[in-house]
């Protein structure tokens, strides 16, 4: 298991790859319920448990999901355990990070002051690009694609991901408007 364990810290540095890790449904499975744990782990103090559940089966869904249709698309599907069990325990490791970056931003904003807030929105960009690089990394080896063909495809799925469950379960806030009374 340590070795498993140092093989998504590897592909979390960028040192490796969804074909160096065992080509296992169990893993894969345990790697989906890591992430999707992590997003209920993330959400759960805003959102209460029925919702952050429902966010955590859903994001966990939706990478499996759009790993497929990346796979298909290329007919590669038979890399589809490995690829998908490199995603989701790679982005569940990077979560667990995540979670000090928000609790930092959170104490900026309550408490801490604006050098809090800005410390945490520098260091959540730099999280973002770091997990923009390793999704892409991952969709290289995986899609045998070029690097610059894999950061777009990684572009576009944290956009369709994030959007995705903006729109499911982040409700808009509806700004109203003063009408003069006359």
């Amino acid at each position: 298991m340590d070795k498993i364990l140092l093989r998504f810290i590897d592909i979390c540095r960028l040192k490796a790859a969804p074909q160096d890790l065992p080509s296992s449904k169990l893993l894969m499975g345990v790697t989906l319920f890591a992430y999707g744990a992590m997003a209920l782990f993330l959400t759960v103090g805003d959102m209460g448990l029925g919702t952050a559940i429902q966010i955590g089966v859903a994001d966990a869904l939706l990478l499996a999901g759009l790993a497929y249709i990346m796979l298909w698309v290329r007919d590669v599907t038979e890399r589809y355990v490995q690829m998908v069990t490199a995603m989701a325990g790679s982005c569940a490791l990077l979560e667990l990070l995540l979670w000090p970056l928000l609790m930092l931003q959170q104490y900026g904003a309550n408490d801490g002051g604006m050098f809090f807030v800005v410390i945490a929105i520098i260091l959540l960009w730099a999280w973002l690009i770091w997990e923009v690089a390793i999704i892409a990394n991952i969709i290289k080896h995986g899609l045998d694609a070029s690097i610059w063909m894999a950061l777009i495809i990684s572009l576009f799925y944290i956009f369709i991901s994030y959007g995705a469950m903006r729109t499911l379960f982040f409700t808009p806030e509806v700004a109203t408007v003063a009408l003069p009374v006359t």
